[in-house]
This record gives structure tokens, sequence and C-alpha cells, in this order.
């Protein structure tokens, strides 16, 4: 009998057997999610518990199990430092499945699931390098890729948070591609991590970066610097001359500002500074700049 099978052996004295099964898959599923290192189940000085919940005679039985050492967790073996995670056996749910050919680990609620399932069928088909491997826990969602290389999704209402690890955002934004286009327009508000992947991929084409300065940087310009766009002939001129220069530019070092000097021929004693700032939620806009990675001359 290996460990999981002495463990659920053990949870038949606590819980009915009719669920035994899917206590097994969700302590599985828990184990697997472990080794995921954006998870928050991935062991960081702290010990992942689960809180089975089995609703018995109108009160929610609970039993605290290790995914790590496989035992029940009783105050004699309670660890020191510990983080522990809800299950609901009547509500929550595991499921293995497969999206567009991938294999995938939903952990959560059909809401949970459903959402999931969702967003992932809407920009897998648009990315140019498929995840190796998904996962989700509840409103999060993991994509793995080669190299042990991870992007974490967390969708919560309209809002979506984006990080990645162990890759550059110029990889990121490779294998992402139009992706990030569908991700946009399906959430209201994003995280700065966001805003500086969507700006990395504009700058693959003049007609991406004109969409994303148009709908995010031209209606939060001062005054003085929209005065100046509608001065010119043709203000598409100064922005692909903009895009010439941005495009240039090593976007693994952009961070949540980037600094544009506009040297004007016109009024060589007033440059104009130009902030695109990354924020949670927004890109925003200042008129003064801590360093100018941008010099322009019009």
């Amino acid at each position: 009998m290996n460990r999981v099978d002495r463990l659920l052996n053990d949870l038949k004295i606590r819980l009915p057997e009719r669920d035994i099964q899917k206590v097994g898959s969700v302590i599985l599923a828990f184990r697997e999610l472990a080794n995921v290192p954006v998870s928050p189940i991935y062991p960081r000085n702290f010990h992942p518990v689960i809180k089975l919940k089995k609703r018995l005679g109108g009160i929610d039985k609970e039993v605290l199990i290790s995914p790590i050492d496989l035992v029940i967790i009783t105050e004699a073996n309670m660890p020191a430092w510990k983080r522990v995670f809800d299950f609901h056996l009547d509500i929550d749910t595991v499921e293995r499945t497969s999206i567009r050919g991938i294999e995938t680990l939903l952990i959560g609620n059909q809401d949970n699931l459903r959402r999931a399932y969702s967003v992932l069928s809407n920009i897998i088909p648009a990315m140019r390098e498929p995840p190796k491997k998904i996962y989700s826990f509840r409103d999060e969602v993991y994509l793995k890729f080669e190299g042990n290389k991870f992007v974490k999704l967390k969708m919560i209402g309209s809002t979506l948070e984006l990080d990645f690890y162990n890759m550059p955002l110029s990889q990121l934004s490779r294998i992402f591609g139009r992706s990030v286009f569908i991700l946009d327009s399906l959430f209201h508000a994003k995280n700065a991590t966001f805003y500086r992947l969507l700006f990395a991929i504009s700058l693959e084409t003049f007609a991406h970066f004109y969409e994303f300065f148009m709908k995010h940087i031209y209606p939060r310009l001062p005054l003085e610097h929209k005065e100046f766009l509608e001065e010119m002939h043709d203000y598409r001129n100064f922005l692909q001359l903009l895009y010439f220069h941005l495009s240039r530019i090593n976007v693994d070092r952009i961070e949540n500002e980037i600094g544009i000097l506009i040297r004007r021929r016109s009024r060589p004693e007033r440059p104009l500074e130009l902030g695109i700032i990354f924020k949670e939620g927004k890109v925003d806009v200042s008129d003064r700049v801590m360093r100018a990675q941008i010099n322009l001359l019009v």
C-alpha cells in the first residue's frame, strides 16, 4: 500500500466512503500544484495544508491534510509555519481535461472552471507558442512553458493581473502575440505588468503602436502636448518617428516608466517631456520624466 492509499484508508473513518475517491484526486491535484512556482500552494517558508470540508448533519466537518507529507494534520504534527487552503467537497471540484489539445488541471468551483475554460479557449489559438501544460486554482491560471517557465493570470471580476516567472519580457511577448489584445478586450482593468507586455507587443508594428497610443496615451496627454500634435499637418508622421525610436529599445529593460524628450525646432528653449507610466489599472501619462530614454528633434 503506497502513502496515498494509506492516507485515504485513514480518512474513511472521518469522511463518507463515497467521497474518498474524490478526496484522492484532490490530494494528488494539490500535490501537483505544490510544484508550480507561481501557485500559492508552492512552499515558500511555509507548509501547505488542505482543509477538506464536508457538510454532514447540518454542519461542516473539517479534516486537515498535508499534500506534501501525505498525512492527516492534528495538533501533534501541526507545522509551525503553515498556509491553509480550503476545499469544500460539496462545492469545489478537480477536473483533469484538455483545452485545445493541452493537458489541463483545473481546481475550484464551477464558476472558476467555466471562466478559466472560456478565457483559455479564446487566447490559446492566438498564441504563437502554446503552453506545455495548464493549471488553474480558483481565480488563477498558470501556463507552463518549456524550460520551467510560467505565466500567471489572476482574474477577479473585470480585473486581470498578469505575472511571469523565469523568462524575459521579450520572450513573453513573442509567445503571447495577438492573444494579449484578446485579453485586453476581455478585461476592463489590468496590472502594470500586463500593460508593459501590451506595450512591448504594440512595438512589433506601427499599426499596433498607433492603436496603443490613441487608446492609452492620447486621451491622457497634457493640454500642451495635445496642442503640439494638433498643430502638425499630419501628426502620424510624428508618431512614426516616435515609433521608429521606441521599436529599437530593449524591451527587457522596460520598467514602469518610459521617458521621452521632444525638442521642437520652433521652440528650442522649451522641450516637451512625456512620460509613459504603467500603473495598476491603467497606462498613465506625465509631463515630467525622471530620465529620458528617447530623445526626439522635430
